[in-house]
């Protein structure tokens, strides 16, 4: 430890107050033997850990506050409107145009509304009805409080004050909100195209009944940033760390074949994904993905859900969502620099022709 940076001390400190909310869960879910619930309740944790280093208007409070109901409501109405393929696009593409919408804000909230479409994708793969819906909410949203109450206990460097709530339900707050976010919102191409690509992608993995057709629609919007560059090397960072983690997750699942075992590979491989995504994702977004696709396949095996033929299917799925992201990136820079090369024209003066001399024939 004495060789590491401080960035990375802190990294290793954070992560670690991230991860008793996640082995409380299991250790009671054990007990009880309700693996199953536990495993929803440590999805809404392991969320939160994601942005334990995030702020919003300079508090980690309010952003995960905010995250933590977000992904509450998400995973209800994702619940209720997984049976109606229509109704489960039509709900994916109003998150895809809201994320593409406050793509100038960046930051924490950005990333909190990612975190909501997350919630929603992953939900409508497990709908069911009304009362399975709100059980759901209610678990992931209480595994989310408890990573709140976990971090604000253990991890003291983290500006959780009690003014930070209360000028949030201010309406003094939310107009200094929107006179500070009005210039940064907005509904150009970029919006549009991540919406007709969402649309796309959900269509095709329902068509061709690929499994974890959720997939497609986070790795939509996990390679959208609001940067072009980004946006591109993400797309093969993406599939390369999907591929590699499917890969390796089925033989770490031949070794791990009880729900305990099960749970420690969620939980190591969560950490190990969270505390990359503080600083470290910077330099290898592959790596990261691939801790994340590790995780997930974890997680889905304490859910219950086969994963035969993983790493083929997951592989499918992220295939059809980076190249939809690739196609809204192009359309969205192409539209961009033809309005530019429309402004630039209109701004070059038109110099007369010079009259011609006295006496000249006309032309």
């Amino acid at each position: 430890m004495k060789n590491l940076s401080p960035g990375l001390k802190h990294d290793i400190h954070l992560g670690l107050c991230c991860l008793p909310a996640i082995v409380l869960i299991f250790a009671v879910g054990y007990g009880f033997d309700q693996m199953q619930a536990a495993s929803i309740m440590a999805s809404g944790a392991v969320t939160l850990a994601f942005g334990a280093n995030k702020t919003w208007e300079g508090s980690s409070l309010l952003l995960l506050l905010l995250t933590a109901a977000g992904v509450s409501l998400s995973s209800f109405l994702g619940c209720l409107a997984g049976d109606v393929p229509l109704l489960y696009v039509a709900g994916a593409m109003v998150f895809a145009g809201g994320y593409g919408m406050l793509a100038g804000i960046g930051g924490g909230l950005w990333w909190s509304l990612l975190q909501w479409a997350i919630a929603f994708l992953i939900s409508g793969y497990f709908s069911g009805s009304v009362g399975h819906a709100a059980l759901r909410a209610a678990l992931v949203g209480a595994g989310a409080l408890l990573q709140i109450l976990c971090i604000t206990l253990l991890f003291s460097q983290l500006r959780f004050q009690l003014q930070d709530f209360t000028r949030l339900a201010g309406w003094a707050f939310y107009r200094q909100a929107m006179r500070k976010y009005r210039q940064k919102i907005h509904l150009q191409s970029s919006v549009f195209f991540a919406m007709l690509t969402m649309c796309l992608a959900l269509l095709l993995v329902e068509v061709y009944q690929v499994k974890n057709g959720y997939w497609a629609g986070m790795t939509l919007l996990l390679c959208l940033r609001s940067h072009f560059r980004e946006s591109l090397l993400r797309v093969p960072a993406r599939i390369a760390g999907t591929l590699s983690g499917s890969v390796l997750a089925p033989f770490l699942l031949a070794h791990l074949d009880t729900p305990r075992l099960l749970a420690l590979g969620f939980i190591v491989s969560g950490y190990l994904a969270f505390t990359y995504s503080y600083t470290l994702i910077t330099k290898s977004y592959f790596v990261f993905t691939f801790f994340v696709t590790v995780m997930v396949i974890f997680m889905l095996s304490l859910f219950g859900v086969p994963q035969e033929n993983v790493a083929a299917e997951r592989l499918y799925a992220t295939v059809i969502g980076a190249g939809f992201a690739l196609v809204a990136i192009l359309l969205t820079r192409l539209f961009t620099d033809v309005q530019v090369m429309k402004k630039l024209r209109s701004h070059v003066p038109r110099f007369a022709r010079p009259a011609p001399k006295k006496g000249a024939a006309p032309e």
